[in-house]
């Protein structure tokens, strides 16, 4: 928008200078000598070369008439301005009176061309033409004038302006451009009506209707933008080998009143569609689209930093974001880093004589915000995230997601809901209360994920640890609350049968966990594995943050499982935590049932994870007892041949027959596991 103003600013001080000359000495000399006078001194004027094929002049009626004037670009050939005809008729008597009283202006025909190349505009030269003559500005003289300024029918019709980058080969522009200001005064009490239609180049049409007192400078306009073309959007800061095309139409109706003198506290109500939109990529595919969208604004004043919007409705959501091996994401491709002009490159390429807008921003920071929003509703909205940076490719899509919410406000209680389907007939629920504005006093957000399966996130299992979930089904649910700055969390992971595959040969992982084996230890008899992951803290802490202690806390519990998988495994026995100790009876040959289904227990770690190692030693006291010494063989090519049975390698166990010694208490097989 300030680029838009600067650019007409520039066109319309130029016109103007034109204009009065040829005015002035239309009038006072008559028109061929203005003519050749403009013709011959338009470079003296503005900085240019400047055409007019004719001048017209009445004196007795006060009226001028320009017909065919150009003004040139820097090379004298190509053409940067004009227009076809200016028609002004002055009352000469009313001079007298300190009046300037036009009966009427007609300016048909105006055209301006624009072209940017690199940092620099096509009427720089103009620019540098008006700085280099101005001199030190002279205390403003504050003695009221007696003059005043009334223009009567103003018209500007088929006006046109085109604006070209080079940078980005980006094109747009408008064309039958009419504006009408039934009467504008300076000086007067009288206010001043303006209306406005035009029609931009690739579709839309903007109408405007304003009234101006110059005395008090209070203002009010209505604006109607109708059937804005998406399409042209693209020309702008949108990469064009990836963006193909920008399907659908805007519109929009607002009313502005205030005051000049104090912009920011002008009132701002309306409304904005959107409807139909389709971005489509250069392989025709769309990556976002959207059946409406209507935002209806109430209020809005920047002053106060009020924003009252009565309703937000969004219908028929599609969005596909996705993450590149080459570091780039869909944004980055859509948005070209190399053609977006920043705040330093517009201001280098039009100059500002004054800036407030750091006054203005750390005013606004320093109001509190005041939001309203009567009704939020977004319906069947629907979210596809893929990532191309992992060995296997992933894709998760979230379907029909609904959030409904009345009433929300930043001076209070607020309640919103969403739901949404996950792959395979997963669940997303989030419930939320709680206040914005001192979002700290009090909040509750309970959020469920209800049967996801987890081969849909295999890819990342992959990933990290080169084992891919074959089955399982996931459920997480999480109620975290916030109490004058305490949060106490409670977040329970449930999964019922997970089943990691074998590894994968071909990635290397990047962390390596006994993941199958922690699975295998956390399991109950029911095949499901249930975890508690309370999360308490001071939201105040600089050093607070959520997702590190949840993940501290699993991290924490899987080096556990990793370091004292016996322990963990339940009421084995044993005389520390990473032993279990199976007494024996040196009367008996074979191992008891229980004896069994415990050395199966401690087993199956070991065959989850080919990095532990299973030491299994015998502890006896002396004897000379026969049938004790062959129980005691025997017993230990029964273990042996268990193992094997059981599928553990060799190189993964050890079976130990230490020496009797009179020191051992209870006889029996001491069994460690070590990672």
């Amino acid at each position: 928008m300030k680029k838009a103003l600067k650019i007409i600013r520039i066109a319309i001080i130029t016109l103007l200078v034109l204009i009065v000359a040829l005015v002035l000495f239309g009038t006072l000399f008559g028109g061929c000598v203005a003519k050749n006078y403009v013709n011959t001194h338009g470079q003296d004027l503005i900085g240019r070369q400047v055409q007019v094929d004719h001048v017209g002049l009445n004196l007795f009626t006060g009226r001028v008439a320009i017909h065919d004037l150009a003004i040139m670009e820097d090379n004298g050939s190509d053409k940067f301005a004009g227009f076809d005809t200016l028609d002004v008729s002055v009352s000469l008597l009313r001079l007298l009176g300190q009046t300037v009283y036009l009966r009427h202006i007609t300016l048909s025909g105006l055209n301006v061309s624009i072209v940017q190349d690199s940092n620099q505009m096509n009427f720089q030269s103009i620019i540098d033409h008006f700085a280099k003559d101005s001199t030190e500005a002279e205390p403003a003289d504050t003695t009221p004038s007696n003059w005043v300024v009334s223009l009567h029918k103003i018209h500007l019709t088929h006006g046109s302006a085109d604006y070209t980058d080079l940078r980005r080969m980006a094109h747009s522009g408008f064309h039958n451009l009419n504006i009408f200001v039934p009467d504008f005064v300076i000086g007067g009490k009288e206010k001043t009506d303006a209306g406005l239609t035009v029609q931009l180049t690739k579709g839309g049409t903007l109408k405007a209707d304003a009234t101006w007192n110059a005395q008090t400078q209070d203002f009010t306009a209505d604006l109607s933008l109708s059937d804005l073309l998406l399409d042209q959007l693209k020309d702008f800061n949108m990469n064009p080998d990836f963006v193909q095309e920008i399907k659908g139409a805007l519109g929009l109706t607002a009313h502005v009143s205030g005051n000049l003198k104090q912009a920011l506290d002008m009132n701002i109500s309306g409304k904005v569609d959107v409807d139909n939109l389709d971005l489509i990529d250069s392989a025709s595919t769309s990556l976002a689209s959207l059946n409406h969208l209507g935002v209806d604004l109430n209020k809005m004043v920047l002053s106060q930093n009020l924003f009252d919007i009565n309703s937000i409705v969004l219908d028929g959501l599609n969005l596909h974001y996705e993450l590149f091996a080459d570091s780039t994401n869909t944004l980055s491709r859509i948005f070209s880093k190399a053609q977006e002009m920043t705040d330093t490159t517009l201001a280098e390429a039009v100059p500002e004589t004054v800036s407030d807008s750091a006054t203005v921003d750390t005013t606004l920071q320093s109001i509190p915000l005041q939001l309203r929003l009567g009704h939020i509703d977004l319906n069947h909205i629907n979210f596809t995230f893929a990532d191309h940076t992992l060995p296997d490719p992933f894709e998760f899509p979230v379907t029909d997601l609904r959030l409904t919410a009345d009433n929300i406000t930043t001076s209070g209680n607020n309640n919103a809901k969403v739901f949404a389907n996950l792959p395979e007939g997963g669940v997303l629920l989030v419930d939320w209360k709680g206040n914005i504005s001192d979002w700290k006093l009090n909040q509750s957000l309970r959020l469920d994920v209800r049967n996801l399966h987890l081969t849909s996130l295999s890819p990342y299992m992959v990933a990290y640890f080169a084992l891919p979930f074959t089955d399982g089904i996931f459920s997480f649910s999480s109620l975290n609350t916030i109490q004058n700055s305490q949060l106490n969390g409670k977040n329970k992971i449930d999964i019922y049968k997970p089943t990691l595959g074998e590894r994968r040969n071909d990635v290397k992982p990047q962390l390596k966990l006994p993941v199958k084996a922690a699975l295998y230890i956390l399991k109950d008899k029911d095949d499901k594995v249930i975890l508690d992951v309370p999360i308490k803290g001071n939201v105040d802490n600089p050093e607070f943050n959520y997702m590190k202690l949840v993940w501290k806390t699993l991290g924490n519990l899987v080096v556990k499982v990793a370091t004292s998988p016996v322990r963990m495994l339940g009421n084995l026995g044993g005389s520390n935590d990473n032993e279990l100790f199976i007494t024996i009876d040196h009367h008996e040959p074979d191992f008891t049932s229980e004896q069994f289904y415990q050395i199966d227990q401690v087993a199956g770690v070991a065959k989850m994870d080919t990095s532990y190692r299973m030491l299994l030693q015998l502890h006896t006291r002396p004897t000379d007892d026969s049938i004790a010494l062959r129980n005691q063989k025997i017993r230990n090519k029964l273990l042996q041949k268990h193992l094997s049975d059981l599928g553990v390698p060799k190189k993964q166990y050890q079976i130990i027959h230490l020496h009797p010694s009179d020191t051992v208490k209870v006889e029996g097989y001491s069994v460690t596991l070590s990672y």
